[in-house]
């Protein structure tokens, strides 16, 4: 018994030791738009992107989709809309950068949530107003 006993603490330790010395997995805690700017920002070398920039950009690119895909469903049911996408669609990577603009601009807003500060992004790009006026130019 003492033998399994010591077999055990040993194996214990062994993969203790192991998974010190692994590259320990970053976690990111999307609650205010810093957050969400610290996951979506650009990565340090667009040419060589590390697998960790890659997931990072992964989970940015989820969120975003997420957002668009939860507006879509509830949009019909709002008073009024705080977007307008253009009808041909846009792109997250379009989404990401213009999220990334505003708060490139207005850094005071960075600690409100980071569902807030996507939708001011997108009202900002995406104005309705300037939707409305663009159908009656055509």
């Amino acid at each position: 018994m003492l033998k399994l006993t010591h077999s055990i603490a040993a194996a214990a330790l062994a993969s203790m030791l192991t998974f010190s010395g692994a590259e320990a997995a970053q976690h990111f805690y999307l609650q205010t738009g810093a957050d969400l700017q610290t996951v979506c920002a650009n990565p340090q070398n667009a040419k060589a992107i590390t697998s960790a920039e890659r997931e990072r950009l992964l989970i940015c690119g989820s969120y975003i989709q997420g957002f668009l895909a939860h507006y879509s469903l509830v949009r019909k049911d709002l008073k009024k809309q705080s977007f307008c996408l253009p009808t041909t669609g846009t792109s997250g990577e379009k989404v990401r950068v213009l999220f990334l603009a505003l708060l490139q601009q207005k850094p005071q807003i960075r600690d409100m949530p980071a569902s807030v500060d996507l939708a001011t992004s997108l009202a900002w790009g995406y104005s309705c107003d300037k939707a409305s006026a663009d159908k009656a130019a055509k």
